[in-house]
């Protein structure tokens, strides 16, 4: 392992250890990303908090079980939206986590406009189809130019002002992520690079930005570990 440190203090690459949730088989794991996104992102109390493509859940369950905040979860696979509906039975979040089967371009179907005080994502890192057997992990894998601009609108819409969002991103399109983020007034404030080894590129980027924010961008430490 090497360096961990950032303005959050060490990152735990066990840190969803205690959260359950249901198997969804080979082609949908939790991963780092994932850890790094609970890790990072740290709600206020009685935050209002939305994921954006939540897979099985793990990250908003491991949120709602360690802030006193409610959260909401877009997912618009089906078969993941009921597993993250059993991630809310097996860790017993029914009255702080909620499911909703829809994709972001349907969230106005769902909520009023600025109604959450963070809205976190992981979403598909690359922008592109990944030949891959299986639809589930192609999904989870890649996404079009088109479909993450709809986490970035689904941002936008649903942040208060001056709301936070937090996202980890592929270094691969940082700079497609960072330009519609300003594009829609959303405005990066921290970034953290993250690597799978300190002798290479960076891999993973953690974006932490507001709604309506002032331009003033603060690079913070790295964060190593051996895979990714």
């Amino acid at each position: 392992m090497g360096s961990s440190r950032s303005t959050r203090g060490e990152f735990d690459p066990n840190l969803l250890r205690h959260v359950r949730v249901p198997d969804a088989g080979k082609d949908h794991r939790p991963t780092h990303a994932s850890t790094l996104l609970a890790w990072y992102a740290r709600p206020k109390k009685n935050d209002l908090v939305i994921e954006l493509g939540c897979g099985t859940g793990i990250v908003s369950a491991f949120l709602a079980m360690n802030h006193d905040v409610s959260i909401h979860c877009i997912e618009k696979n089906q078969f993941l939206a009921e597993l993250a509906r059993e991630t809310v039975r097996m860790n017993s979040l029914e009255n702080k986590m909620f499911v909703h089967n829809i994709s972001c371009e349907r969230v106005r179907e769902l909520f009023s406009a600025e109604r959450f005080d963070l809205v976190v994502s992981n979403p598909p890192h690359h922008l592109a189809n990944v030949p891959s057997p299986s639809k589930l992990r192609s999904e989870g894998r890649s996404t079009s130019f088109s479909e993450a601009s709809s986490f970035i609108e689904a941002t936008a819409y649903l942040l208060k002002n001056r709301g936070k969002f937090v996202f980890v991103l592929s270094c691969e399109h940082l700079m497609f992520w960072l330009s519609e983020f300003v594009k829609r007034k959303l405005q990066p404030k921290r970034l953290v690079p993250v690597y799978g080894d300190p002798r290479r590129d960076a891999v993973l980027t953690i974006v932490e930005g507001v709604k309506n924010g002032g331009i003033g961008l603060r690079l913070e430490p790295p964060i190593v570990f051996k895979r990714v």
